[in-house]
């Protein structure tokens, strides 16, 4: 009994740890930085995308997708990260906003890995977050947990559709820099 409040514990902790650096970097980092999609100034995100994608392998796909429409990709990525910040926080769709976070948090590792130790370990540590949640769910201290055994803890029906709706935002983006 212990053992499993101690487990709740520490996956409310993980989660209001995981959430707070997803709402920093979208409102601090994003919404309340004047520059980020002000083409005027140097924390633009079209500068982020262009230095990021210097040496990164997956630089044709952040020429292609991210490049193109950065204004756009900045608003995304800003949404995004409040989103997952707010759902991991309440522990509401924690599966669907985890899947996201993992597709997110990959392509930053894969950008911005090669930039340092920095952006190497945040990412990979939210990446090995992500996946546990993704699996695990929100459990106990959470909005999803007001609905055990509900569609909500399926694994494969979240990771499914956060897939879809992230893939989705992929082609948008390609689409509009065609």
């Amino acid at each position: 009994m212990v053992e499993a409040r101690q487990s709740s514990y520490w996956d409310v902790m993980f989660r209001v740890i995981a959430g707070s650096i997803w709402l920093v970097a979208g409102v601090v980092d994003k919404l309340l930085n004047p520059g980020f999609l002000n083409p005027e100034s140097t924390k633009y995100i079209g500068f982020t995308i262009q230095y990021f994608a210097q040496g990164s392998p997956i630089k044709d796909f952040l020429y292609a997708v991210a490049f193109p429409n950065p204004v756009l990709t900045g608003e995304l990525v800003m949404i995004g990260e409040i989103s997952f910040g707010v759902l991991l926080m309440a522990g509401m769709l924690t599966k669907l906003a985890s899947t996201c976070a993992f597709y997110t948090n990959l392509i930053y590792f894969l950008s911005a890995a090669w930039t340092g130790a920095t952006e190497y370990g945040i990412n990979l540590l939210l990446l090995g977050i992500d996946l546990y949640f993704l699996v695990n769910g929100a459990r106990k201290f959470s909005v999803d947990s007001l609905a055990p055994g509900s569609p909500l803890w399926s694994t494969k029906i979240w990771f499914t559709v956060g897939s879809v709706i992230y893939l989705s935002v992929v082609v948008f983006l390609y689409a509009n820099g065609i």
